[in-house]
């Protein structure tokens, strides 16, 4: 490739000495009657060179800085201009909230940047580097000439020592915001208290640069940056919110000197991917290449007698000594538990798990690592960030950070005022921009809250086992388990692995608690899993929480990723079809979309369907039971209120798993003629589509669904406490809301199950499948319709939370009849205009009883009224 600056960037270079005496200053430019270029005479630039470097401080390494005060000079060898390396932001300190928090990178892939000398400047530009074609090629060249090279910062040659070190002075290059955080503040200055809040612009005279380190391999930067809000925010966070720090990390690192010869990807094996446009490509398939990120592994001899050959360089990750002394083990042991997929690839000892050295910087390219980092409030439970070759995908660098708040929640606190609804919106209800995130190595936001929820779940367990007292901490054997996994998860990530929300689906739900079976298999067979915690029914023996070590998915996984064969590895992907390979991601589990019920967060099992309801179970029996676990001498009542809501948290999680059954499909990444392949779709019978439908309207829409003896809500007391971080209101409410709280479980699923897609995917079926085998739409919307106004059928008197769903599952036919969302086919609002019709005349049936009291009477009255203005709205709008 031509790595040239473009034709219009030289072209202004030529013309730069006519119209430099127009120019004003550079700001980087170091001021004084000595200022010189390099037209000047070469005798004067040793001189020159020294008086500019004298009293600084000089570090040696990818490339020589010399610092003093607010001057930071880079020296450049002539022979460097033009050499490609590579630069990354990271928010390595922010305000912790808004998704600004320490560790988050803030571009999707590395920048591939060089410097350039034009008239006595240097120019830092950028390439872009997702189009190719063949070396020398004609198509080559016309992708130089269409797609540009940004300049993204500029600074005039100071001095030349030996007429080939060029200094410059670059410390104002990273006194801005080159890094592009102030749009990421924005989002943190427009969300929760502070939304429709303004932007944030940089006060240079309140930001400087903290540290400057230069290594072998890489050099880094950090900035301490200070950002002026343009409104009022309020982030608790920050000591003052109108002057909001971020520290960003910047590294500028070395590419290898020969590039990895990269893994293609495959769309049935789950890995991150680099991907190029290249417009020389004739398969007859697409323009893309799409390489698997991975790091570079190669055999150092030939293989031993068991077909295992040790690396010429092992992968090796370091425990940072921030990490606290209990859980630097169980993070070893996540790490080294790999070893057991790389054998599938042919490697033997391929990873390591150490402490990190003492002396050592994590900030040294040489050096992967485990971090500690604690934000407020958490929003992930770890992150693994990492930064690869954006020729190739070799993954040169990775620092996961575990969010110590997620471990310390998961064993001590009871704690918890999350709505629980989102267990159903955050599965449906994301946005494409969290989608892409996640594609790119992210977390779900609710992770960290989850962890606290699942230590609660754990505690619950064990309390009601009798093997823990209700004021006891979850026991370290536990956590460490906790710990080990997500571990794990974090170094799948930083290997290359993608999530995988399908995996849970390999294990058999008669072997959830069979430890023979899950510690050779696992609980779920891949550690990229969202798992819950795996908690027997009653009366059954409890296996382990999580999984222990690789799954079968993993080791699959890693052998087409890094085996040094790449004939086998395209063997490999063909086995997709194979037990023990399930595999569904991001996009798979999550969204309008999502439309396969073996594919979520959160679950267990290869009949989620049967899982959700054993879990339903074990909460419902527990509630009663809330105030005797979490409830002791001297505990304040508000630990039973924040322990019933994560538990009803828990059990939208479980009811989750009967929403994409209806109308839902299993779809499957098999290529034609993959060994026992299997086609794209496959329906979901229509049996399991009743049946789930059957399990929601009994655990979510029936009259006991959420029966709770009057003496247990009494006990549901208010936290007291008037601090930061201490939530002692449920949205101005002080006693615990449990209408609105069951209604927002009740709203989100009647929502999902009636959504636009779900009436668009059933009517398709009905064509690709026949609708003898589907659940048609006029079943569906007469199942709820009979389950939500039985009272009304039956002629008694209505309960107030009945009454509430039966309003809100009025109001969701009135907006299908009178203003149904985009997509919505017609049918589904025919079919929902028939239903209200015949609501109205249920009602009217139901007001001829007597015994019903007054409440009752106006409900109907209100709601026989509230249809009948739907229906003749409906009716002008459809003419």
């Amino acid at each position: 490739m031509n790595r040239s600056i473009p034709l219009l960037l030289l072209l202004w270079g030529l013309t730069a000495s006519s119209l430099a005496a127009q120019q004003p200053p550079d700001s980087t430019t170091v001021p004084g009657p000595e200022q010189q270029t390099e037209d000047q005479s070469e005798e004067e630039e040793p001189s020159r060179f020294e008086r500019l470097t004298e009293d600084a401080v000089l570090q040696e390494g990818f490339f020589d800085t010399y610092q003093k005060d607010r001057e930071l000079f880079l020296l450049i060898p002539e022979d460097r201009l033009g050499e490609d390396f590579l630069m990354t932001f990271e928010a390595s300190q922010g305000p912790g909230t808004g998704g600004v928090h320490g560790g988050t990178m803030l571009d999707r892939e590395a920048r591939l940047v060089s410097l350039e000398k034009i008239q006595g400047r240097i120019f830092l530009t950028q390439r872009p580097t997702i189009y190719r074609a063949s070396e020398d090629s004609a198509v080559e060249q016309a992708i130089d000439a269409t797609f540009g090279t940004s300049v993204l910062a500029t600074a005039r040659i100071a001095a030349t020592r030996d007429s080939t070190d060029h200094l410059i002075d670059i410390h104002d290059w990273f006194i801005s915001d080159i890094s592009g955080i102030s749009q990421r503040l924005r989002g943190a200055l427009s969300s929760g208290e502070n939304r429709g809040g303004g932007g944030a612009s940089l006060d240079e005279s309140r930001s400087y640069l903290d540290s400057v380190k230069s290594f072998p391999q890489n050099m880094t930067i950090n900035s301490r940056l200070t950002f002026r809000s343009g409104s009022n925010p309020s982030l608790r966070s920050v000591a003052d919110s109108r002057y909001i720090p971020v520290t960003v990390h910047t590294r500028i690192a070395a590419l290898p000197d020969e590039p990895m010869e990269p893994r293609l990807a495959d769309d049935r094996v789950g890995y991150f991917l680099t991907v190029h446009k290249d417009f020389s490509k004739d398969d007859g398939q697409d323009f893309f290449v799409r390489y698997a990120r991975k790091w570079r592994l190669e055999c150092a001899g030939p293989s031993d007698r068991d077909g295992l050959c040790s690396p010429v360089k092992p992968i090796t990750f370091y425990v940072d000594r921030t990490v606290p002394e209990e859980y630097r083990q169980p993070m070893i042991e996540g790490i080294e538990a790999y070893n057991d997929a790389f054998e599938e690839a042919g490697f033997r000892g391929a990873i390591r798990g150490e402490l990190l050295p003492e002396g050592a910087d994590a900030e040294d390219l040489r050096y992967a690592t485990l971090r500690w980092n604690v934000s407020d409030p958490p929003s992930y439970s770890a992150i693994g960030p990492s930064v690869a070759d954006p020729r190739t995908g070799e993954i040169l660098d990775a620092d996961i950070l575990i969010e110590g708040s997620a471990i310390l929640n998961f064993r001590n606190a009871w704690r918890f005022q999350v709505n629980p609804a989102a267990a159903i919106e955050e599965i449906f209800e994301v946005q494409p921009g969290e989608l892409e995130a996640l594609a790119q190595g992210g977390e779900m936001a609710s992770l960290a809250t989850e962890m606290a929820s699942q230590g609660t779940l754990i505690r619950m367990a064990l309390v009601a086992r009798g093997e823990l007292d209700p004021a006891e901490p979850v026991p370290m054997d536990y956590v460490n388990e906790a710990v080990k996994w997500l571990t794990m998860h974090e170094i799948g990530h930083t290997l290359g692995l993608r999530h995988n929300f399908r995996s849970s689906y390999d294990t058999p739900n008669e072997r959830l608690y069979d430890t023979n079976w899950t510690r050779e298999r696992g609980v779920f067979s891949s550690v990229m899993e969202y798992p819950t915690p795996n908690i027997a029914p009653s009366g059954n023996q409890n296996g382990d929480f999580y999984n222990r070590g690789m799954g079968t998915y993993d080791r699959w996984a890693i052998a087409f990723g890094y085996t040094p064969d790449p004939e086998r590895a395209a063997e490999l992907a063909r086995l997709a079809a194979q037990p023990g390979h399930a595999y569904g991601t991001d996009e798979d589990a999550r969204g309008p979309g999502a439309l396969d019920p073996t594919i979520n967060t959160y679950d267990l099992g290869q009949d989620p369907l049967k899982w959700g309801m054993e879990r339903a179970d074990i909460i419902r029996d527990t509630w009663p039971n809330v105030p005797d676990f979490s409830l002791a001498d001297n505990v304040s009542y508000s630990t039973a209120t924040q322990v019933f809501n994560s538990l009803l948290l828990q059990y939208g999680r479980a009811l989750a798993t009967g929403v994409k059954y209806i109308g839902g499909q299993y779809q499957y990444r098999d290529h034609v003629g993959d060994p026992d392949g299997r086609g794209p779709w496959v329906n979901v019978p229509r049996a399991r589509q009743i049946e789930a439908l059957d399990f929601l309207v009994e655990y979510a829409f029936s009259q006991s669904a959420f029966e709770l003896p009057p003496e247990v809500l009494q006990q549901f007391g208010a936290n007291r406490w008037n601090h930061f971080d201490s939530d002692n209101n449920f949205d101005g409410r002080i006693d615990y809301p449990y209408h609105e709280s069951v209604l927002r479980i009740q709203r989100s699923l009647l929502n999902q199950i009636t959504a636009s897609m779900v009436f668009a995917r059933i009517r398709d079926a009905e064509m690709k499948y026949g609708a003898q085998d589907v659940l048609t739409i006029p079943e569906l919307m007469d199942a709820l319709s009979s389950a939500v106004w039985v009272e009304m059928v039956q002629g008694v008197s209505i309960p107030a939370m009945r009454r509430d769903l039966q309003r809100t599952h009025l109001e969701r036919l009135i907006r299908l009849v009178t203003d149904a969302p985009g997509r919505t086919p017609a049918d589904a609002r025919a079919v929902s205009r028939m239903t209200l019709e015949a609501l109205v005349r249920g009602i009217d049936s139901a007001l001829a009883s007597s015994g019903l009291d007054a409440y009752t009477r106006a409900h109907l009255n209100e709601s026989r009224t509230r249809a009948e203005r739907a229906l003749a709205a409906g009716l002008e709008l459809s003419n």
